[in-house]
């Protein structure tokens, strides 16, 4: 499937400017919905689910998140080297930075036409983690995170969720250890407006260019769960 959108550029907050994908914009004003990519960049997989996501009403854009490291980054998952750097930008992003930079997006789209005002964040795997930060951070409507891989990093910020807050997770993602997982569970579960879905899944089961690794009904209930938590918002 080929996306059918186009790129824009942002002008940062701290200098600079980054790229974001912009997907085609709804028949009717909707919520600005920033997809954060995971550690491969804005990748042909990245692209076709903001289309999914706008084709149901969203304002949608995915951000290069690695544009002070290497911009327009995207490596091959099945490429060793390339995922050796994917990895590594992971431990080098700033993430202040990249908050603010989902942040300064967020800003751009709501002076769109097709946005209605309201604001919402999600992502997959380094994405999953800033859905995790921007909930605490931003003065966002919504977050949802799938299978962030270093929320465990940043526990402490779990008391500054200042928005709904849905988050999927696999119970076989080997991506972190158990150990992380459990730390999460025992950290967000019963602060309000936080809900944790488990998954009979690994790492990255929403990713259908990976067939290892995607796992076609779960990811529906994912992406169903998803749409009816954001749809609150239109």
């Amino acid at each position: 499937m080929s996306s059918s959108g186009t790129i824009i550029q942002i002008q940062a907050d701290d200098g600079g400017a980054f790229d974001a994908y912009l997907a085609p914009p709804p028949a009717e004003p909707g919520p600005a919905l920033v997809l954060v990519q995971e550690i491969f960049g804005i990748t042909g997989w990245v692209k076709e689910t903001a289309d999914m996501f706008a084709a149901e009403g969203y304002m949608v854009a995915a951000p290069d998140m690695f544009w002070r490291l290497e911009p327009n980054f995207v490596a091959d998952h099945d490429a060793p080297e390339q995922r050796r750097r994917g990895l590594a930008y992971r431990g080098e992003i700033d993430h202040g930075k990249g908050v603010s930079d989902i942040g300064a997006l967020l800003r751009h789209l709501c002076g769109l036409p097709a946005c209605n005002g309201r604001k919402a964040v999600t992502g997959f795997c380094l994405g999953g983690t800033f859905a995790y930060l921007s909930s605490a951070r931003l003065e966002i409507d919504k977050a949802v995170s799938y299978y962030g891989t270093q929320i465990h990093e940043f526990l402490g910020e779990g008391k500054n969720i200042g928005c709904p807050l849905m988050m999927h997770m696999g119970e076989h993602d080997d991506a972190f250890p158990a150990e992380d997982r459990n730390r999460i569970h025992a950290a967000l579960i019963g602060i309000p407006h936080v809900s944790i879905y488990m998954y009979d899944a690994g790492h990255a089961f929403c990713n259908t260019h990976r067939p290892s690794h995607y796992a076609a009904e779960e990811a529906r209930k994912a992406h169903e769960r998803t749409l009816t938590f954001f749809g609150s918002l239109k």
